[in-house]
């Protein structure tokens, strides 16, 4: 089964790249007291149809580069945007830096939309084959013992006359 991460785009300042960040909760043994720990992802976007504060799911794929390892998968959640009434100008996410609190505050709701899309999630038997580079296994033809003109029977039979081999 591929990596799969849920975490909020963050950076779209390369082509066909976006940066995505995955928070996790971590405990910290020490204070007892839960964490909330986050990792930066270079993500493909293939279409760059990703906007700053979307919430993507990020799929493992083949290396494309040296740190793009994952691909957008879908888009989760798009960005909440604001329409400016008197221009009328569509004003996306400012401030990414809520992203964290706004985790922390509901801390359950990204692990809550990743498990719904792991329990929701049924492989296509189709895709599976096709993703496979390996060849299936096929079992090696049995060993066949080489062919004889030597007569073995009448061998043996001289053996036992002259005492060889004994029955």
């Amino acid at each position: 089964m591929r990596h799969n991460f849920i975490g909020m785009v963050v950076s779209t300042a390369a082509q066909k790249t976006v940066k995505v960040r995955v928070p996790k909760r971590v405990m910290n043994h020490h204070v007892h007291k839960e964490l909330l720990m986050h990792k930066n992802y270079l993500v493909h976007d293939e279409l760059d149809q990703c906007k700053l504060g979307d919430v993507v799911r990020i799929e493992h794929c083949r290396k494309i580069s040296k740190r793009k390892t994952f691909a957008v998968a879908e888009i989760v959640k798009p960005a909440r945007t604001w329409t400016d009434p008197e221009t009328g100008i569509v004003v996306g996410r400012a401030a990414v830096r809520g992203f964290s609190a706004t985790a922390a505050s509901k801390k359950d709701f990204l692990q809550d939309l990743y498990l719904k899309e792991i329990r929701g999630y049924k492989a296509d038997p189709k895709a599976s084959k096709a993703d496979v580079t390996t060849k299936e296994f096929v079992a090696p033809k049995a060993a066949q013992a080489p062919k004889s003109d030597i007569d073995l029977e009448a061998d043996v039979k001289s053996y036992e006359k002259n005492g060889v081999i004994s029955q």
